[in-house]
């Protein structure tokens, strides 16, 4: 099976949003730092700087899953699957995808409810600055949605490619979604 990917607009925008929470990260640190800096020197903290890292810890933690999704970078047992057939494999990939949209159905949607909640009540955080916490809440929905289209897709393409009878390894299944795009009349696709 020769390696295909997600198509390139996908990676860039989960590789943006990984460069987004390095960043973020990366102030946070800097945060912190001063914020210590602060107590040790002036003897007293930052106004709101545990409430500005709470909220923005949020993108650290959440924007990173597209890009894991994509590359396999999560962690995965294939202990029982590489033992099965391909027939097995197909049976495998399919409950897979039926649990993985049940489960992204219901978090996703609880997760936009929870956002619009906030929205509506102007909920804000109990600290000094009273930071509104809807823009974390609608961070983690919308990494949400994205980690799941793309584990979903994953799946229904990792299915496809077993019904066909190609070879897709247990353990950090390549997609073959370039192999659904469509290709330009003439032309011929990059490998």
């Amino acid at each position: 099976m020769s390696p295909v990917s997600f198509p390139r607009p996908v990676r860039r925008f989960s590789s943006v949003l990984v460069i987004v929470a390095g960043i973020v990260l990366l102030g946070l640190g800097i945060l912190t730092v001063a914020d210590v800096l602060s107590r040790n020197l002036r003897g007293q903290s930052i106004l709101g700087a545990i409430e500005i890292s709470t909220l923005l810890l949020v993108a650290v933690a959440f924007f990173g899953l597209a890009a894991a999704e994509i590359d396999g970078r999560h962690v995965s047992v294939s202990l029982v699957e590489e033992r099965l057939g391909r027939r097995g494999r197909m049976a495998m990939s399919l409950l897979r995808a039926v649990l993985v949209t049940v489960l992204g159905v219901v978090l996703v949607y609880g997760m936009f409810g929870t956002f619009d909640s906030a929205l509506e009540r102007g909920e804000t955080t109990n600290d000094v600055l009273r930071l509104p916490t809807w823009p974390a809440k609608l961070a983690v929905a919308l990494s949400f949605l994205l980690f799941f289209v793309l584990a979903i897709w994953k799946e229904i393409l990792t299915f496809r490619a077993l019904r066909a009878g190609e070879d897709v390894p247990s353990s950090d299944v390549e997609v073959l979604i370039e192999q659904t795009e469509p290709v330009a009349l003439g032309g011929s696709r990059d490998r």
